[in-house]
């Protein structure tokens, strides 16, 4: 049996478009579009905010010369930081607009919201002054949101052989409130015996099933010692609870779609081999009964499907480079299914049955100008199907793949180097995935 892929140019690179997302009903794509494709070297980009109509390509929201601040090369805490976020009705998306000040005041910006439906943009309630909104997260019921806010003022000190400086800087906050800004409260009281130590705000997501929200929180003293913390916050109650405490670094985690575990690995920043180094747990949130899954090994990154009873992990592979796994959940074998290569970013389709990733080839330029393309792998084992229709490529981290709420079609960004093409960066292209037939 082969798969049938049908590709298609959607929006072409006349300049450099990265970060595509599916509205939750499938029926909307927003993109962001760069307004200074060239700036390779700068640690931050300003870009355009567009929403298209998936079926018709009508174009429904376009933000134009107002600024979008995007730090999308500033890994932070793993994921893209300031990327635009949909409400689980597909009416809102929120999205971060710059302040036109920037260049002499330094980097600030605000959240906004656009309403779909009306086409009114807003500004969330939020004082420049007092909070740095990042990353935003919605609950599945839309009645909070979930903020990463740089609004505390912490003593720092830095050491450098004699020389000690100190000075106040800015430190992670998470916020909760109502889907308009209304009713903010401070989830994390950072306690006072820890303040000499380095501490931040890790992985925060809701639950799929839930308005309940888990986070991870670190504490750092030294090169070696460090306590990370998964904990969970009830919006309802303004409860906390710790489920997870560990000595090992802790930097992400993912919920099982029915939201009765989490998923996440745990790193030994004292292990030399990669094939020692990383441990899978599973946790339950509402009893915090944790169950380890394998125990320092290769793989990590786990990510549960929506249907099915498979994990997919990443894993280091022997002779260098980065492959996919998948793990059973009843038996826990395990099956390399990715062997080769340096392949990145693996997203389940909803169906549970195949998933996409990014394989690309480092080399010694920065990561975010690796050529990378996207890669379709059934998991009955059908040979990978590449996307892109011609040898097409895109800077790394704009050219992460996604796919759509029904599983059928496949968005990602690539460079069009067909020998008639004219666009100079990398477009918006959507592939089509067809019924299985026969070779």
């Amino acid at each position: 049996m082969a798969v049938k892929v049908e590709t298609e140019k959607l929006v072409p690179g006349k300049v450099e478009i990265l970060l595509p997302r599916f509205s939750p009903d499938g029926q909307k794509i927003s993109y962001i579009r760069l307004t200074d494709p060239d700036a390779l070297n700068e640690l931050r980009d300003l870009g355009c905010l567009s929403v298209m109509e998936a079926r018709t390509r009508q174009e429904l929201l376009d933000i134009k010369g107002d600024l979008v601040a995007l730090n999308y090369r500033e890994r932070g805490r793993g994921y893209l930081d300031l990327m635009p976020v949909w409400s689980p009705d597909s009416r809102f998306v929120y999205f971060h607009y710059d302040d036109p000040a920037w260049e002499s005041i330094g980097p600030r910006w605000s959240l906004y919201r656009a309403d779909l439906s009306t086409g009114h943009v807003i500004r969330m309630p939020f004082s420049i002054d007092e909070y740095r909104v990042n990353t935003v997260d919605v609950s599945p019921t839309g009645k909070f949101l979930a903020l990463n806010t740089r609004q505390r003022w912490k003593p720092y000190e830095r050491k450098f052989f004699w020389k000690s400086t100190r000075r106040m800087i800015l430190a992670d906050q998470l916020v909760v409130c109502g889907p308009g800004g209304e009713d903010p409260v401070n989830v994390i009281e950072w306690p006072n015996d820890r303040l000499h130590q380095s501490e931040n705000l890790g992985d925060f997501h809701w639950s799929p099933s839930a308005d309940l929200l888990a986070y991870i929180v670190r504490f750092r003293e030294g090169r070696y010692k460090e306590e990370c913390f998964l904990n969970v916050y009830d919006p309802e109650t303004r409860s906390v609870r710790e489920i997870f405490r560990t000595t090992e670094h802790l930097d992400h985690f993912t919920w099982t779609p029915d939201g009765a575990s989490i998923l996440f690995h745990t790193r030994d920043p004292r292990a030399q081999k990669s094939s020692r180094r990383y441990s899978i747990f599973r946790v339950s949130p509402t009893t915090g009964e944790s169950q380890k899954l394998t125990d320092h090994q290769e793989f990590f990154y786990p990510i549960a499907p929506e249907k099915g009873d498979r994990i997919l992990l990443e894993t280091h592979l022997e002779a260098g480079g980065r492959g996919i796994s998948l793990m059973e959940v009843s038996g826990g074998a395990i099956s390399t299914v990715v062997r080769t290569g340096y392949n990145l970013y693996p997203a389940w389709a909803p169906s549970g049955d195949a998933f996409v990733y990014l394989r690309t080839k480092p080399d010694a330029k920065p990561f975010w100008t690796w050529p990378a393309e996207p890669v379709l792998q059934m998991v009955e084992g059908n040979p990978p199907v590449k996307l892109a229709p011609v040898d097409s490529s895109s800077r790394l981290t704009s050219c992460r793949p996604i796919f759509s709420p029904d599983g059928r079609t496949v968005l990602f960004v690539a460079k069009d180097e067909s020998e008639d093409a004219q666009a100079r960066f990398p477009g918006l292209w959507i592939s089509r995935i067809l019924d299985l037939s026969p070779e």
